[in-house]
């Protein structure tokens, strides 16, 4: 599959070492000097001897099967007690974890943390670094993508994730459109999205409500027209005609076919989308692998029978998505890192991995757990996941995308509302983002 990680392999020597030597700024990384060298050494950590004590955990609210099921099995068979499990929504966490990270406190052990995390503490210094023996070794590749940076792998993966489309198939079988064929092109899909607007319900909803949805929803549509968001030397690309394309083709789903819900743009989290679709007036959303549980779970109109899942369609290309993987990291500043990378190593082990298909609706991080029958018979959307590997898919985490998300977000937000055009949207966004690299890279 393709992702984030083909990206970065781009990097040749001399940037390697300018990212060594990166000026750290944002509100992640204001006021820390000298933190990774004040607090512990700076050697990859190991896997030691049979580690005890007892860690604490910062999570966002993304999976309750930890606090359900896997804290109990992993206290029960390690000895080592979780003392805190505390779970914020995603929103709210990057804040929360630059602040304890800048004042080097050591309450949590353990946080969450995805691609553009992955870059920005572990670059800072702040998330410790992980001994390549310490990894297990049936990980698929995308997985470890969200928990490396440069060349550093900072944590290990709790699952996998990458968007792709699903459709009522009852409001397809309702505005007479063939319920098991899912539209391939994206002028197909606008066609079946104006067919399935009607009477209070919409064709096509998504979640533009913060920085990082805004972000998601946008290079999802470059990636679509055969975009990038960055050359191999990190100078931004998404202002090019195939971008400001992209971004008038979902501007005009809102303004011009007025087949987007408008609520998209309120929209904060992909889990608010997913409820929104259970409900059974939205015709189609990209989203996450775990809004096929949500729209078939007990609190859902709809079921088995009536969710459809496929490719996303392209424009310029057949397909393409982006990736959302999500891990653990270790604070560079905990007292308790044998037992903290215990519960790591724990997280990607076949029963918890299990647990996270069947009972959450996640992709596993490991390939046995991939190729199980039994895991295609608990979500198969992972069929689709399959096929989602001959096609692009990115994220393209870096140390600056904080920063750059809540500047893009403003523009894009703009070019929707219809303030501004595609075009000046994207011109402004890409001298913010030139001006970041130059930053974080020294150029």
């Amino acid at each position: 599959m393709n992702s984030h990680s083909a990206f970065d392999q781009h990097l040749n020597r001399r940037r390697l070492l300018q990212l060594g030597g990166m000026t750290l700024g944002g509100l992640a990384l204001a006021g820390c000097s000298g933190t990774s060298s004040t607090a512990t050494s700076d050697t990859p950590l190991k896997t030691g001897s049979k580690p005890g004590g007892q860690i604490s955990i910062l999570d966002d609210n993304t999976n309750n099967v930890f606090k359900d099921s896997t804290i109990k099995a992993f206290q029960d068979q390690t000895g080592i007690k979780v003392a805190t499990y505390q779970q914020g929504n995603f929103n709210d966490l990057h804040d929360k974890m630059a602040t304890m990270f800048s004042a080097q406190d050591a309450s949590f052990d353990v946080v969450m943390t995805w691609a553009g995390w992955s870059a920005e503490f572990g670059q800072a210094g702040w998330l410790q670094e992980l001994d390549k023996e310490s990894v297990p070794k049936d990980l698929i590749q995308p997985a470890l993508d969200a928990v490396s940076w440069g060349g550093k792998i900072y944590g290990l993966p709790k699952f996998t994730s990458v968007q792709t489309m699903f459709w009522n198939k009852k409001l397809f079988q309702e505005a007479g459109i063939d319920s098991d064929t899912a539209p391939a092109t994206w002028d197909e899909f606008v066609t079946v999205a104006k067919k399935l607007t009607q009477d209070g319900q919409y064709g096509y909803a998504c979640d533009m409500g913060n920085p990082a949805g805004a972000y998601q929803n946008f290079l999802r549509v470059l990636l679509l027209n055969g975009g990038e968001m960055y050359d191999a030397d990190y100078n931004p690309t998404f202002a090019t005609d195939k971008g400001v394309d992209a971004l008038s083709k979902l501007v005009d789903l809102l303004q011009v076919h007025k087949v987007m819900d408008p609520a998209s743009l309120q929209t904060t989290n992909s889990s608010d989308l997913g409820d929104q679709f259970a409900r059974g007036k939205t015709g189609i959303v990209f989203n996450w692998p775990f809004q096929y549980a949500a729209a078939t779970g007990p609190k859902s109109t709809l079921d088995k029978a009536t969710v459809g899942n496929g490719l996303i369609p392209g424009m310029s290309v057949r397909s393409a998505s982006i990736d959302g993987s999500e891990g653990f990291a270790i604070n560079k500043f905990s007292k308790n890192k044998d037992a903290a990378l215990a519960w790591l190593q724990f997280v990607t082990t076949g029963a918890v991995q299990q647990q996270i298909v069947q009972k959450e609706g996640w992709f596993p991080v490991s390939k046995s757990i991939l190729d199980d029958p039994a895991s295609l018979a608990a979500l198969p959307v992972l069929k689709t996941y399959q096929e989602s590997t001959q096609y692009v898919t990115k994220r393209y985490g870096t140390p600056w995308d904080s920063e750059f998300d809540q500047a893009l977000s403003v523009q894009l937000i703009n070019a929707m509302n219809g303030k501004t055009s595609p075009k000046e949207a994207l011109d402004a966004a890409q001298k913010t983002a030139q001006d970041l690299v130059k930053k974080y890279l020294k150029k």
